[in-house]
């Protein structure tokens, strides 16, 4: 049996980011949104922040590694993922 997705959600800052991204940045976050949906720790690293927690990931856009990185927070008891930032470079 396939465990249920998990709700991705975004904070103020990353649908900020997201209204603001261009449509090929778009296009990766969203389908990034898909992959945390089903395994929010795999395309991840665990960011060496204070507070702990925070997952960085580096997206593909338009078939190469872009200044693209979202960082986000898993919460188990939730089964919820919060895409905190989104971080696009030139």
């Amino acid at each position: 049996m396939t465990p249920a997705p998990w709700s991705v959600v975004y904070s103020d800052t990353g649908r900020a980011a997201l209204s603001v991204a261009t449509p090929t940045e778009r296009a990766a976050i969203l389908a990034f949104e898909g992959v945390l949906a089903r395994d929010p720790y795999g395309p991840g690293e665990l960011y060496p922040d204070r507070v702990g927690g925070i997952y960085t990931a580096t997206l593909t856009v338009a078939d190469r590694p872009a200044w693209t990185s979202v960082l986000y927070r898993v919460d188990e008891a939730a089964r919820e993922v919060l895409i905190v930032v989104i971080v696009s470079g030139p």
